[in-house]
């Protein structure tokens, strides 16, 4: 088995850094465009997840929370793949 990936991202990180190593979080972005009123993607790839917070006035913690919920559980999936 190999040793799972405990990442943790941090508000400094940028949504291209974030989303390119792990994809599934694009979606926690996704959920913010339209508080947003921008595609996040398409249009801060390059922010750090706290300067988006500050610009389009987002719940930082509450992002910080979801990004990082969503690498968590897929470390868990990909462990239990190689367990199996």
């Amino acid at each position: 088995m190999k040793p799972s990936i405990n990442a943790t991202i941090t508000a400094d990180a940028t949504l291209l850094d974030i989303v390119s190593k792990w994809p599934a979080t694009d979606t926690v972005f996704r959920r913010y465009d339209d508080v947003a009123g921008v595609c996040l993607c398409c249009n801060c790839l390059f922010d750090t997840v706290e300067e988006i917070s500050k610009k389009y006035a987002l719940d930082l913690s509450s992002i910080m929370r979801e990004i990082n919920d969503v690498i968590t559980e897929r470390n868990k999936v990909n462990e239990d793949k190689n367990v199996l």
